[in-house]
């Protein structure tokens, strides 16, 4: 099934894209999108023996500075047991390190190591590739749509009352 996406829609024609055909079309584009993300990263990930869950905390951990495990939790939408577990196969892998804070010494914060940050920035300059060439397929103002859409989609997290995320947190 080819995706079709019109360029210029009015503000009359956007109630069109409620419907259940483009929404079906943007959803598949999407999973297909994250194939094709995850799929470029698959060499380096292979040749560390490393899954998506891992390249996923290498992310996170490797675009903010001493992150916990709370938020990390929080970010991936896992079960403490699964981060665990992720955790415990990159630290074995000399990729991360988890420190005790000075002031805090209930704070964990995790961090890449030298080689951590050597896998990191080599599978992000896979995202990146990706990334960088369909982004010269459109303008700056889809980018930024895009982009605004991704947000707007991350926001409904937000909007779900705490009850809601703590048992979809459960069940992944």
């Amino acid at each position: 099934m080819a995706l079709h996406f019109s360029k210029g829609t009015s503000a009359a024609e956007a109630h069109l894209y409620l419907r259940e055909a483009p929404m079906r079309q943007t959803f598949e584009a999407f999973m297909l999108a994250w194939r094709v993300l995850t799929e470029a990263c698959e060499p380096v990930l292979a040749e560390y023996g490393l899954g998506r869950a891992h390249h996923r905390i290498l992310f996170f951990v490797g675009s903010y500075t001493d992150i916990t495990p709370s938020i990390l939790l929080k970010r991936l939408g896992i079960t403490k047991q699964s981060l665990g577990r992720a955790l415990g196969e990159l630290k074995a892998q000399n990729l991360l390190e988890q420190v005790n804070d000075k002031q805090d010494r209930r704070r964990k914060p995790i961090r890449l190591t030298a080689k951590g940050r050597d896998v990191e920035s080599r599978l992000f300059a896979s995202v990146r590739a990706v990334m960088t060439q369909s982004y010269r397929h459109v303008d700056g103002s889809q980018v930024e749509g895009f982009r605004s859409v991704l947000a707007a989609l991350m926001s409904v997290e937000d909007e779900k009352s705490p009850h809601q995320q703590a048992g979809e947190a459960q069940s992944l």
